[in-house]
């Protein structure tokens, strides 16, 4: 499963990103921080014109949004071990599997606003914005775990001063 993973990524990244899995992963990112500006937004909407649980688990997911949305951009940009990287990934599986459930809710919503003959498009709307998250979130952690080795820094092996590695050099010893 992973060799099959690592190879539909790679046929992927050098179809849109020219071959480096990188900027696949950048770009699947950004698409997700785009999504993410769209349903804060309409949680706003939301809030405003619908009822309290409603109105809360919209604005629950807009805030583990920003709080995935600002932990993951650190962690893409600044700290690349393995152990930030293997919190990450959890994160977003974890999301991913939150805004299924979510998009269920939202059609729960639906249900009964039509049985109490009320407008549910709404409802419609925001379930098909998390389930599109949803998907997202899930293709990205698939992804991430794919290529994870090339996010993740490695040791140098070489530090500056070492000799190691560098048979057939001759380094005289300082006078």
């Amino acid at each position: 499963m992973g060799a099959s993973m690592s190879q539909y990524t790679t046929l992927l990244a050098s179809s849109l990103c020219g071959g480096s899995s990188r900027r696949l992963i950048a770009g699947w990112w950004y698409s997700i921080l785009g999504m993410t500006g769209i349903l804060a937004l309409m949680s706003c909407a939301v809030v405003g014109t619908r009822s309290l649980s409603e109105g809360f688990t919209s604005v629950w997911s807009a805030f583990m949004l920003l709080a995935l949305s600002i932990g993951g951009t650190m962690i893409m940009r600044k700290f690349h071990n393995s152990m930030a990287v293997g919190f990450f990934m959890g994160g977003v599986v974890a999301m991913a599997q939150m805004f299924f459930f979510l998009s269920l809710v939202y059609l729960g919503y639906r249900k009964d606003n039509i049985e109490d003959a009320i407008p549910a498009k709404t409802e419609l709307f925001m379930s098909l914005l998390c389930l599109m998250q949803c998907v997202l979130l899930g293709s990205f952690a698939a992804i991430l775990g794919a290529h994870r080795s090339e996010i993740i820094d490695k040791p140098d092996i070489n530090p500056v001063g070492s000799t190691e590695g560098s048979e057939g050099v001759y380094d005289p010893p300082p006078q």
